[in-house]
C-alpha cells in the first residue's frame, strides 16, 4: 500500500462538519453530491493511498449501495478536484486509467493526462511547456513542516535550536533541540524524520550524526560519518543519503559519503572532481546535483552531478555567478540555487536551471543579501531561511513565487542566524512539541 504520496491528493467527506474522517464512505449520508463534497481548500489531509482509492472508487469498494439517485459518477465525486498528478505514477497508470468511469469520460480522461504529463515533465525532456496548476500543488495539511536547525547567531557560539514552521497556522515555534551544537551542519529529512549531519560545535568539527522523529520528539544518535566537516550537503536519491563535500580548519573536501539508513552505515562513494566546501546539493532527474562552494582559493560557479549507476561524477553547466554557503533546492523539475557569498560578498542574486534544456537563467532577487542561507521548496513555493547580509545574521523569512516570479517576506525566527540546516518534513505540525525558547541562548544579531 503507497500511503504517503497519495495522502497529498484527497479527501472525501461529509460536508457536515463535525463528521470524522473515514476510511471508506460514511453509512450515514447518501453520496450524491448535495451531501459528498471534495473541499476546494488546501488544508485537507488522507493517510492512506487506500482512502484515496475508496473515495475514486467506491463501487469497488462496496459503496454502491450507498450511491442512491446519482445518475453519474461525476455526481458522487467532483472529480476535477482531486489532485491526481500528486498520486504516484504506478498508481495511477495501475488503478485510475483502468477504471471504467475514466475510461468513458472525457474530463475525467484529460485530468488523467494532465497527471501523466506532470510525471513526465518532472522525469525527463518530454512536455517541456507543461502548466502547474492547484492540482500539482500539495494540500496545507499534507504539505508538511518546514525545519530550521542549528546555524549560529551574532556570538558566534553553535545553536543546538531547532525552529519548526507550521504553514497551516502561519507561525514559528521551537521544537526539541538537537543532542549536540551545530553551525554549518547538513539538514535533510527522509521518511519522515529529520538527519542532522556533522557541522562545528564552537569546539570541533563533528562526524556525528543525529535524527529526529516527530513521533517520538527525541533525537537520536545514528552512526557518524568517516570524516568531520562542516559546510556539507545532503542530497537523498533513491533511498540513501549523500554527505557532499565540506571544509575543516586546513582542507576544502572532494569526499562524498552515503549512508543507508536500514544498516545504519557509512560508505564512502566516488569523491567530487572539485573540492567543494559550503556547497549546494539536491536530488532531481536520478542525480545528485553539487552546486558550487568554495575550493580553497576562491568561491565556485562550477556544478557537477553524480550517477549512481556509474558511481561517477560528472560536470555540467556552470552556474552565471560563483558562490558558496549558497541554498539548493528544486521546485517543478528545476533547480534553484539562492544567494551564497562570493568570497566574503553576500548574495541576493538567484539562478535556475532546468536539466531538460541544459540552461541557467537568473530569476527575482531576494530581497537582501543572504550569505549562508537555507533553502526549501514548501508548498509550491522556495523558503529562504536566515543568513547574513555583509552587516548582520538575518531572522527573515523569504518565500519566492516562481508564477510571478517574485520574492516577499513571510515572517521570522526568532533567533537571527546563519550557517542553519533548513528542510522539509512530511509530518504534522500538531506532533512536534513546542519547548517554548528552550535553553538555547538568544543572541544579538550583530
Amino acid at each position: 500500500m503507497l500511503s504517503a504520496p497519495a495522502a497529498t491528493a484527497l479527501l472525501v467527506q461529509p460536508s457536515c462538519p463535525s463528521s470524522p474522517t473515514v476510511n471508506a464512505l460514511p453509512t450515514n449520508v447518501n453520496s450524491c453530491s448535495k451531501h459528498l463534497s471534495l473541499k476546494q481548500t488546501v488544508c485537507l489531509s488522507v493517510a492512506l493511498e487506500k482512502k484515496t482509492e475508496v473515495a475514486l472508487f467506491p463501487k469497488e469498494h462496496g459503496a454502491d449501495s450507498r450511491l442512491g439517485s446519482c445518475t453519474s459518477y461525476s455526481n458522487c465525486v467532483h472529480f476535477c478536484q482531486v489532485r491526481l498528478p500528486l498520486l504516484p505514477i504506478c498508481f495511477l497508470m495501475g488503478v485510475v486509467a483502468k477504471e471504467e468511469i475514466v475510461k468513458q469520460n472525457l474530463k475525467c480522461r484529460d485530468l488523467l493526462d494532465e497527471a501523466r504529463n506532470y510525471h513526465l515533465h518532472l522525469s525527463s525532456r518530454a512536455v517541456p511547456d507543461f502548466e502547474y496548476s492547484i492540482r500539482t500543488t500539495p494540500r496545507k495539511q499534507t504539505a508538511g513542516v518546514l525545519f530550521c536547525v542549528g546555524g549560529r547567531g551574532g556570538s558566534g557560539d553553535p545553536f543546538r535550536s531547532i525552529e519548526c514552521y507550521s504553514i497551516n497556522k502561519n507561525n514559528w515555534f521551537f521544537g526539541p533541540e538537537m543532542n549536540s551544537r551545530r553551525r554549518h551542519v547538513g539538514v535533510i529529512s527522509v521518511g519522515g524524520k529529520v538527519y542532522a549531519v556533522g557541522g562545528h560545535d564552537g569546539n570541533e568539527h563533528l562526524g556525528s550524526m543525529e535524527v529526529f522523529d516527530p513521533l517520538t520528539n527525541k533525537w537520536m544518535m545514528k552512526a557518524s560519518m568517516n570524516t568531520k566537516r562542516r559546510g556539507i550537503a545532503l542530497a537523498s536519491l533513491g533511498g540513501p543519503i549523500y554527505a557532499i563535500g565540506g571544509l575543516d580548519d586546513n582542507t576544502c573536501f572532494s569526499d562524498v559519503e552515503r549512508y543507508d539508513i536500514e544498516s545504519d552505515r557509512w560508505s564512502a562513494i566516488a569523491p567530487m572532481n572539485t573540492p567543494r566546501g559550503g556547497v549546494g546539493s539536491v536530488a532531481l532527474m536520478n542525480h545528485v546535483y553539487a552546486v558550487g562552494g568554495n575550493d580553497g582559493v576562491a568561491s565556485l560557479s562550477s556544478v557537477e552531478k553524480y550517477d549512481p549507476h556509474l558511481d561517477k561524477w560528472i560536470e555540467v553547466k556552470e552556474m552565471g555567478q560563483r558562490r558558496a554557503g549558497n541554498g539548493v533546492s528544486e521546485l517543478h523539475g528545476c533547480l534553484y540555487v539562492v544567494g551564497g557569498f562570493d568570497d566574503n560578498s553576500p548574495l541576493s542574486s538567484v539562478e535556475r536551471f532546468d536539466p531538460r534544456s541544459n540552461k541557467w537563467e537568473y530569476v527575482a532577487e531576494l530581497t537582501t543579501p543572504r550569505g549562508g542561507v537555507g533553502i526549501a521548496t514548501l508548498m509550491g513555493r522556495i523558503f529562504a531561511v536566515g543568513g547574513h547580509n555583509g552587516n548582520a545574521y538575518l531572522n527573515t523569512v523569504e518565500a519566492f513565487d516562481p508564477i510571478v516570479n517574485r520574492w516577499e517576506l513571510v515572517g521570522s525566527v526568532s533567533h537571527c542566524r546563519a550557517g542553519a540546516g533548513v528542510a522539509v518534513c512530511s509530518c504534522l505540525s500538531s506532533q512536534i512539541r513546542d519547548v517554548g525558547q528552550g535553553s538555547s541562548n538568544v543572541v544579538d544579531c550583530m
